[in-house]
């Protein structure tokens, strides 16, 4: 009998982190994912539904203790991990000289703080096993100074940085370690920006839309599927000799 393999996804209750947890699931991985969002248990429900394997627990991942527990539950209903996959991540819209040191931290808590913690207790179980593939989400952000975004690009930037170095410290386990930079994706947590954004500037919500969809070379928005396509392709063996690596998935942004 075949041994299944299992991918673990963080912030899967919405955006990208579900889109990839649908993913993985369609290409017969059982799926572990956590996210404070209630709704987690619903994309447990769906995912089941499509007869796949999975279960969502609900938590924090700036939180230790949460992190530890979900690893372990992991652990204890399919005695392996071999994919994980970080999504989770929050963003302050805002001048810098309005953003509150509780604000800042905060971001960086859950951004990269949240993708440090995975690391620190999934990674043993990979040198266990002495295999396993990790995609970090960074962003179009820690590439290019966006305006009110200052803290949010930086946790991102830390992330990419966070990826290079730690993919060489797993590579002698067979540990491959990259990232995947999305530019605009249709997400929950960029509508609420643009909203923020309309609300602030006094235009109207489409309007803005408009402004952030011309920052990409198709004048559109990515659907979160397009960059759960490349998260799986660089977690999966197709990318055997990719590590260390930040894949721009943001249609032409940082290129002009």
């Amino acid at each position: 009998m075949k041994e299944i393999r299992v991918a673990m996804i963080t912030g899967a209750a919405s955006g990208i982190g579900r889109a990839a947890a649908k993913k993985f699931s369609e290409n017969g991985y059982a799926v572990a994912m956590i996210d404070k969002n209630t709704a987690i248990k619903e994309v447990e429900d769906e995912l089941r539904k499509n007869g796949a394997e999975s279960f969502g627990f609900s938590g924090d991942v700036s939180r230790e203790t949460d992190v530890k527990a979900f690893v372990e539950e992991t652990l204890t209903r399919y005695g392996r991990i071999d994919v994980l996959n970080c999504n989770a991540g929050i963003v302050v819209v805002k001048p810098l000289e309005e953003t509150t040191y509780d604000e800042f931290l905060r971001v960086a808590e859950v951004n990269i703080g949240g993708t440090f913690l995975m690391h620190k207790y999934v990674l043993p179980v990979m040198k266990r096993q002495n295999k396993g593939s990790i995609v970090n989400l960074g962003s179009v952000s820690g590439h290019v100074g966006q305006t009110e975004h200052a803290i949010y690009g930086a946790t991102k930037g830390a992330v990419i940085s966070f990826t290079r170095s730690i993919a060489w410290e797993a590579a002698k386990w067979n540990i491959r370690i990259n990232s995947v930079s999305p530019g605009s994706v249709d997400t929950p947590m960029l509508r609420s920006d643009i909203q923020l954004e309309a609300t602030r500037t006094g235009k109207s919500f489409e309007d803005v839309k408009r402004l952030r969809e011309a920052e990409q070379a198709f004048d559109r928005w990515a659907d979160p599927s397009e960059i759960a396509t490349a998260i799986y392709f660089l977690a999966s063996d197709e990318a055997s000799f990719i590590t260390g690596s930040d894949l721009l998935v943001d249609c032409g942004w940082v290129a002009k």
